[in-house]
């Protein structure tokens, strides 16, 4: 996280400096609308018990979320000379795959645990994310426009967990076989914080195109579900282009 926040804080700094100070008519409104692409991936653990059998057990899962696709859509205003307001949107959606690992009590013999391992596929991830921003329009660098912006974020979370796992098992039952999961959709949102920079070439007065590079975090904790609590990280650094509308 520390290094996508310098990263851009770099870039800004450095488009500042360069910018050739200068007139030039700025737009009143703008609207971005991006193909994105989520360059982060993360991971986070669960665990729960149970009993079977009248005795213990136990699932511990981990949930690998690899960089995918996004959408954005955002807007923004300008309120006094370069300084301006503005919202973006943000869409993450990602399949993943459940890393379960299980010790399922015999059904016979207590203290004689079968270990099952398997990975589920399916386990859906989704993000929308909500971004205020403050925003302040550099001088034109040629013929491209740049806006730096940062503000608060608000991260929705719904996010597929393993509550059971299914596996076969066969007279002496001293193994058994991983078959699947089942699992339940549950959800969490949280404050967390973005920072980015869009850069836009404008064809004409009112379209154009553009790209955007924004950063978002923030930790969800997802609603309680079987009497435990998953926390998760959300957000990551996004890549986009699309089109630019100016007003």
């Amino acid at each position: 996280m520390s290094n996508s926040v310098r990263f851009l804080t770099s870039v800004c700094i450095v488009l500042a400096l360069a910018a050739p100070v200068g007139a030039q008519s700025l737009a009143r409104a703008s609207i971005s609308v991006n193909g994105s692409y989520q360059t982060s991936t993360t991971e986070f653990d669960d665990g729960f018990t149970f009993t079977r059998d009248q005795e213990g057990g136990r699932t511990d899962s981990t949930y690998p979320i690899e960089a995918g696709f996004a959408f954005d859509v955002g807007g923004g205003v300008r309120l006094w000379g370069r300084l301006g307001a503005g919202v973006a949107v943000t869409r993450f959606v990602r399949d993943g795959i459940a890393q379960t690992t299980s010790s399922i009590p015999h059904p016979l013999y207590f203290a004689q645990n079968r270990t099952v391992e398997g990975d589920s596929p399916d386990i859906r991830r989704e993000e929308t994310g909500i971004h205020i921003q403050a925003q302040f329009q550099l001088p034109r660098i040629g013929p491209l426009d740049v806006t730096v912006m940062a503000g608060p974020s608000i991260l929705n979370v719904t996010q597929a967990l393993v509550t059971d796992v299914n596996y076969t098992e066969e007279y002496p039952y001293d193994t058994a076989t991983f078959v699947g999961v089942d699992s339940r959709r549950v959800k969490g949102s949280a404050t967390g914080f973005n920072v980015g920079a869009d850069v836009r070439w404008m064809f004409s007065r009112h379209i154009g195109v553009g790209g955007v590079v924004r950063y978002t975090g923030a930790t969800v904790d997802l609603d309680p579900i079987d009497n435990r609590t998953v926390s998760v990280d959300a957000g990551g650094t996004q890549v986009g282009v699309g089109v630019r509308l100016a007003f």
